[in-house]
């Protein structure tokens, strides 16, 4: 089968992957495509041939003399061996009665090389893998719509994102690659191809707490954003939302994405609100500091009356902190009237439509609102978190 391994690693190595853009979109679909089409191999196959051979010749004399005789090679009777002479007459004379030859037999194998055609089958597992070489994960970072194995690939790279700093756009890169399994027959050849590299624009999300007076984000807000944020306005927030909004707003049948724009748009209903206050500031120790809105005697300050919240923000590595904002119903970042921490997940939102309670809750599901330290209650001490929060820091 030499043959035949050597053509279908021929034809292996000829295999390319075609149709793959240098860049992309996020939500682009790519149609790509093993090439090219694989067709029949010529070879020629050694096949070992039995052999029965029987052969008849001289210098013996049978007493059967019919050759024809299907059993004469194995039960043949014989008379005598060649030369023989007739020692009664004097002097002696060569006899040559008989029927003379030689008998013999040859069975066993031999190659013979025999032209064929065949046609090699193709087996195949897309791989996808970003810039460090990972394997990434169907439904998280990509979809394929008709699965990873066929020489034919639909594939739709899902947005990449990366927390806002003011700097210029980065990009990811999606690497595509078939691992190959060509078969003819008895023979078998592996074979990867590829890379090929794909450059997609990484989308910027900000990371911004926003805080309403009433309950399902209602009334007066505050937002808030990190010291160290390029954020500097209300308004640059709402410039920011947008450009998500628009990669995602097609991927909602991607659950986390479904999320996603719900929590933009919360958001960006509730800067649509008239009262608005902006904090950049990575704590804010004392959240009467703050003016909700404005008073004819006295302004509405941010302490004490917060009851719902959004807060938006790209997931950090496991190990990391900075994901997480803290709020304490006591002033100084104090802890003794309660405390709780706020993280997003996959989704990078969390929603809470009611801080009254002592475990208020967060959706998505991926979202996470511990309590750190329970409202303190009792006579003179909170017994919930809404309209009672003074004071929020991020991590």
């Amino acid at each position: 089968m030499a043959d035949l391994t050597d053509q279908l690693t021929q034809a292996a190595s000829l295999l390319s992957i075609a149709g793959v853009p240098a860049t992309a979109q996020p939500g682009q679909l790519i149609s790509t495509s093993l090439v090219p089409p694989l067709s029949l191999l010529h070879f020629t196959d050694i096949v070992q041939q039995d052999v029965s051979l029987d052969f008849i010749a001289k210098d013996v004399v049978f007493s059967n003399t019919n050759f024809n005789s299907p059993t004469f090679v194995e039960d043949a009777s014989i008379a005598k061996i060649l030369p023989l002479f007739n020692l009664t007459s004097v002097p002696p004379t060569v006899d040559t009665s008989g029927t003379p030859g030689l008998i013999g037999k040859l069975t066993g194998t031999f190659p013979v090389a025999v032209p064929s055609d065949i046609a090699p089958t193709i087996a195949v597992v897309w791989k996808i893998q970003d810039d460090a070489n990972n394997d990434l994960v169907e439904g998280s970072d990509f979809l394929a719509p008709n699965g990873l194995t066929s020489p034919t690939l639909d594939i739709v790279f899902l947005p990449a994102f990366t927390l806002f700093d003011g700097s210029a756009s980065s990009t990811v890169k999606r690497t595509i690659i078939a691992s190959v399994m060509l078969t003819a027959d008895t023979v078998t050849v592996n074979r990867d191809v590829g890379p090929v590299v794909v450059t997609i624009p990484a989308v910027p999300f900000p990371k911004v707490l926003a805080l309403t007076r009433d309950t399902n984000f209602g009334g007066p807000a505050l937002i808030m954003v990190p010291g160290s944020s390029a954020i500097s306005t209300v308004e640059h927030v709402r410039t920011l939302l947008q450009p998500v909004r628009n990669v995602i707003s097609a991927l909602t049948t991607v659950a986390r994405f479904a999320e996603m724009l719900l929590g933009i748009d919360t958001l960006a209903s509730i800067l649509d609100e008239t009262n608005i206050a902006f904090s950049k500031a990575d704590g804010v120790s004392n959240l009467n500091d703050i003016d909700l809105e404005s008073g004819f005697l006295n302004d509405t300050e941010a302490e004490d009356e917060l009851s719902a919240f959004v807060y938006l923000a790209p997931p950090t590595p496991r190990e990391s902190t900075e994901n997480a904002v803290e709020m304490f119903n006591d002033r100084g970042f104090r802890t003794d009237e309660g405390k709780f921490t706020v993280t997003t997940g996959t989704s990078f939102v969390a929603l809470c439509n009611n801080l009254h309670s002592a475990t208020p809750s967060v959706t998505p599901d991926s979202a996470t609102l511990t309590v750190n330290n329970p409202p303190s209650g009792g006579i003179l001490g909170p017994d919930t978190f809404g309209d009672e929060l003074s004071s929020i820091r991020f991590l």
